[in-house]
């Protein structure tokens, strides 16, 4: 059975992971639940855009994808996934051990406006990858307005 490492982790990144939930601010118990287990991993992500679409991909070597949940709520795609360490602490003895386990979250602001009835998630290879096709935004559109008298 697959479970989450109770080993604790030195050196987790260059800041402490421990503060992901300050930098999301006070939102994680609407966004993870009641009682969640802290955020453990922020992915990598790189977010690049045609004509047609907005492309982001997502690193989530490990993870399986019956345990990730892609959500669009307004103007932010937000991904949240569980990666379980599948080995048996008391049996093991790690030499050493840089692999992050745990709950991983990550929210990406949708820089101009988007289809999100169209949205479409591919995982493959480790990689996340969500299609989102573009919109053509009306609010810059010029368009003269007939004045009335009365």
């Amino acid at each position: 059975m697959a479970k989450i490492s109770k080993k604790q982790r030195s050196n987790l990144s260059s800041f402490e992971v421990s503060n992901i939930s300050n930098l999301i601010g006070d939102k994680t118990e609407d966004l993870l639940g009641p009682g969640h287990e802290p955020i453990t991993h922020m992915p990598n992500a790189d977010m690049y855009s045609t004509n047609v679409e907005l492309t982001i991909e997502i690193e989530m070597p490990g993870v399986r994808k019956e345990d990730i949940e892609v959500l669009v709520n307004g103007g932010a795609v937000t991904i949240k996934a569980m990666k379980y360490d599948c080995l048996e602490d008391d049996k093991v003895n790690y030499v050493c051990m840089e692999r992050v386990f745990g709950r991983i979250y990550r929210s990406v602001e949708l820089p101009f406006p988007v289809d999100t009835a169209k949205i479409k998630a591919l995982y493959k290879n480790g990689t996340l990858t969500i299609s989102i096709p573009r919109i053509k935004d009306k609010r810059a559109a010029t368009k003269r307005v007939a004045i009335e008298s009365k």
